[in-house]
């Protein structure tokens, strides 16, 4: 089990290997007993996955390694402290994933820079876990993640339409959940997942098809991977939300669908609330659900643990590359939208605002880290930007836990209090960005 932190690490370059990896999110995992590794006034999310990393993965499997990222000097730390506590043995992998700050757009040197450490990163791979490198098994991983990421935007879609029939903080446990699950296996159960959403046949549901023999397992599996396009125009998005049992339509048990998955997706309680957008820092799930409980809808998402997890689309980035496989990786998770760590003020900005247009959102809750310098900053210029366009903005401070909740209760309640009513109205943003918003 190989563990990673940052939702710019290509999982598509460990699945080729046939490396299972696990996402580290911390979970519960309080860092008391790291402090002799990290400092107390640290990223508490980052405090966090080294506890969670040296106690086990979130399968409960002992890591064999670890891949962090440049993204910021608490990750930067991340590493020394996993090689600090692990790495002395060389039998344990730890590599620091260097990670440029500019898109590809704006600097295409980001682009060569960043392929030149997916290369490395991949030859360190090779060699500590003696796997052979294949560029088919690449391939073939690319189109089953990028199948993964569709399924989970379709989700999202049904989530923007009807935010009162889905629990916010189930779907980001579904989120963090493929970050550590086997993705060929994933695609099956997410494929069912929104058959079942939608109350719709499961051969309705685009799937990524095989060639007889292939193991996405075994580097080196030569396989034809194709998508298999849905039959007839779906019904409304979020129409029908179903819990367990038979399929109307296919007349089989839901197998692959356990009741679980869409329990922990339906929302309890009738809608009484606005239209919210969730934005900064990864944030407590237990706080989406006080959110809801207290009565706002959450319609969207821009969490790195959540919504930008399933956004960019890798194999469209591989064209025009020249055959380079990990350029066109590079490029393709240089050109997501950017997290608050990126050089990208302008482009940032331009996606919250075309994402509070899609979720027809009425206020956004900005979360940040205690800590987290990228996020206190990247709230300043929001927050000047949502004054100016008149956009209620909360902004909560956690240590990644559930501790506070109760304090938050009032702040939140008061802030759901002065939203509209009326849910069909959202708020716009149609004025351009001013040029102090750039970075």
């Amino acid at each position: 089990m190989l563990g990673w932190v940052c939702s710019y690490t290509p999982e598509e370059i460990f699945m080729a290997m046939g490396i299972r990896s696990c996402r580290l999110y911390g979970g519960d995992h309080q860092a008391t007993a790291m402090q002799n590794l990290l400092p107390v006034n640290l990223c508490p999310l980052v405090r966090a996955c080294l506890c969670e990393g040296l106690e086990g993965a979130g399968t409960g499997a002992s890591l064999s390694g670890v891949v962090s990222t440049t993204s910021c000097h608490a990750l930067v730390h991340l590493a020394n402290a996993f090689q600090h506590a692990r790495g002395g043995s060389g039998r344990f992998f730890v590599y620091l994933l260097d990670l440029p700050r500019t898109l590809d757009r704006e600097n295409e040197a980001a682009c060569l820079a960043f392929a030149a450490s997916l290369r490395d990163m991949a030859g360190r791979l090779s060699e500590f876990y003696e796997v052979a490198w294949d560029d088919n098994a690449l391939r073939t991983a690319i189109a089953i993640q990028q199948q993964v990421r569709l399924l989970l935007q379709e989700i999202y879609r049904m989530r923007q339409e009807r935010p009162e029939q889905f629990r916010a903080a189930g779907l980001l446990e579904l989120v963090r959940h493929a970050g550590c699950t086997p993705k060929e296996e994933l695609a099956a159960l997410l494929r069912s997942l929104v058959a079942s959403l939608r109350d719709q046949p499961l051969e309705a549901i685009p799937q990524v098809v095989y060639n007889r023999g292939f193991n996405a397992s075994q580097p080196g599996s030569r396989g034809v991977v194709a998508t298999q396009a849905p039959t007839g125009a779906p019904p409304e998005a979020g129409e029908r939300m179903r819990s367990s049992g038979v399929n109307r339509r296919t007349g089989q048990d839901d197998e692959h669908v356990p009741s679980t998955y869409l329990e922990r997706l339906r929302r309890q309680g009738p809608p009484r609330g606005p239209r919210l957008l969730i934005t900064g820092s990864p944030l407590p799930p237990a706080y989406l659900d006080l959110i809801e409980e207290l009565g706002g809808n959450v319609a969207g998402d821009d969490l790195c643990q959540g919504y930008r997890y399933c956004l960019h689309s890798v194999d469209a980035g591989l064209d025009g590359d020249g055959g380079d496989l990990f350029l066109g990786l590079a490029r393709s998770y240089l050109q997501r939208p950017p997290c608050p760590r990126m050089l990208a003020g302008q482009t940032r900005f331009a996606y919250l605002q075309a994402l509070i247009r899609e979720c027809r959102a009425q206020g956004v809750v900005y979360h940040a880290l205690k800590f987290c310098d990228a996020s206190l900053y990247d709230y300043t210029l929001l927050r000047s930007r949502c004054v100016e366009a008149g956009i209620p903005l909360l902004f909560l401070e956690t240590e990644y836990r559930d501790a506070g909740l109760e304090q938050a209760r009032t702040r939140i309640q008061a802030f759901l209090e002065l939203l509209p009513e009326n849910l069909s109205s959202g708020v716009h943003l149609d004025a351009d960005l001013p040029a102090s918003t750039s970075r």
